[in-house]
């Protein structure tokens, strides 16, 4: 049964990962970050069901240096906060409850530079960009601490409010956005796809738009005049089909070459 890993992921992608046991440091340590006032935190119920991830939290930018193995008796101990310096935050750092362990014993989390602590409502914004020959994608989501591993073995149990944003590089002076809506990880998502200066479309979940998108393309450029049957090389039919080809390769888990 393992309880305490090494981090080995990179800090740019807030993937999980595994959470590391801290040894307080004997040395003397600087008060600057003690002495900065914070808004007032009680740890769920959840976060006394003996070890967790605890989030290393910085108290000005609310940014998530790291994840610690730890318990409520270590939060207890420590007051709150860091008693010396944990992957670049400084002696001061708050500890804030933000995932349970899995039922295998294994403690985990989130951190990064785009990973930060909501002080208003005790949950973690999670997010994070990503750049490939064919577009950019951004993941925005909210991780609510209480709710992770509720099943003992998915963390992203906790995940909620996500959205995921894919924009293409521009071809012949147009671009395509996909933008996907979730409730929560397990939810049906809503898909949007945007045409810049043309039209959008609107479906129920992946697998709809997936069904029906290009043959929707269709129909809306015939509508409007287009010839759909033989386009003009690089002309607007067939870079909307071309894009219209991105898309549906991003759902599939690959981008488009074309």
């Amino acid at each position: 049964m393992i309880k305490r890993l090494v981090l080995t992921f990179a800090l740019l992608i807030p993937t999980p990962a595994f959470a590391n046991e801290v040894v307080p440091s004997s040395e003397p340590t600087p008060q600057s970050l003690f002495d900065i006032p914070v808004a007032a935190y009680t740890p769920p119920l959840e976060a006394s069901q003996g070890v967790g991830g605890w989030a290393v939290v910085h108290p000005v930018t609310g940014v998530v240096h790291g994840v610690i193995v730890g318990t409520i008796e270590t939060y207890n101990a420590w007051n709150g906060r860091m008693p010396s310096e944990y992957m670049g935050c400084p002696a001061g750092c708050l500890l804030r409850f933000q995932t349970r362990a899995t039922a295998d014993g294994n403690v985990a989390g989130w951190h990064g530079p785009e990973v930060t602590y909501d002080s208003s409502d005790q949950t973690f914004n999670l997010g994070f960009s990503s750049q490939a020959p064919n577009g950019s994608t951004t993941v925005k989501q909210k991780l609510i601490p209480e709710k992770t591993a509720a099943d003992g073995v998915n963390l992203s149990t906790g995940l909620v409010d996500i959205r995921t944003e894919f924009v293409s590089t521009q071809l012949n002076g147009l671009v395509v956005k996909l933008t996907k809506i979730q409730e929560n990880f397990e939810s049906q998502d809503e898909s949007i796809v945007e045409f810049q200066d043309w039209q959008s479309f609107t479906y129920r979940d992946s697998d709809e738009m997936n069904q029906n998108l290009e043959a929707d393309v269709d129909s809306a450029l015939v509508a409007q005049g287009f010839d759909t049957q033989e386009p003009a090389e690089d002309g607007f039919v067939d870079t909307v089909k071309k894009l219209t080809k991105k898309i549906t390769g991003f759902f599939g888990g690959l981008f488009s070459s074309e």
